[in-house]
């Protein structure tokens, strides 16, 4: 009947005497050193591709764009809002220049996600998110036209003509 031994079981060995515990320390550095050179070279292949390519704005445009490719085959609407505002870039900070809290809310679920995708297409690992609210200028804000009055309103401002054609045919903005 032979007895399975634990993993603590197998690594240690207690030696019996002084003389086998010195046979033990003379192999012992010599297996730790050789173990230290590889995790060296281990370390170094894993260090490698930590390396950041240096990008810049148009190519930054290029990758956002296929990455709003890519999530409009998933159907992520709501993503691809966010991913279309204006971004500036400051060294290795990405910032998205956001309209409103809803979109800040729906970049911070997105964020990790993006950070990766961003990464990886980039080929840079430094990379940092970050968002920044935009406040709405009181001119855009005031020109916006919801009603049909509105719009015919602002139509016909632009377009003097157009109140002439509006009685001659006898349409109505409201109806």
């Amino acid at each position: 009947m032979t007895v399975k031994k634990t993993v603590v079981q197998k690594t240690i060995a207690i030696p019996k005497s002084i003389a086998d515990a010195q046979v033990i320390a003379k192999e012992k550095p010599q297996s730790t050193t050789v173990a230290t050179s590889e995790e060296e070279t281990k370390h170094e292949v894993k260090e490698a591709p930590a390396l950041a390519e240096t990008f810049d704005l148009p190519k930054l445009n290029y990758v956002l764009a296929e990455i709003i490719e890519d999530f409009k085959t998933n159907h992520k609407n709501l993503e691809i809002t966010v991913l279309k505002q204006e971004v500036k870039l400051e060294g290795e900070k990405i910032i998205f220049q956001l309209n409103g809290e809803i979109q800040e809310e729906i970049f911070q679920k997105l964020r990790p996600e993006l950070l990766g995708i961003l990464r990886r297409k980039l080929n840079n690992y430094s990379i940092a998110l970050a968002a920044e609210l935009v406040e709405e200028d009181e001119e855009s804000s005031a020109q916006r036209l919801y009603t049909n009055s509105d719009k015919l309103r602002f139509l016909l401002q632009k377009s003097p003509a157009l109140g002439e054609l509006q009685k001659r045919f006898g349409l109505e903005t409201d109806f």
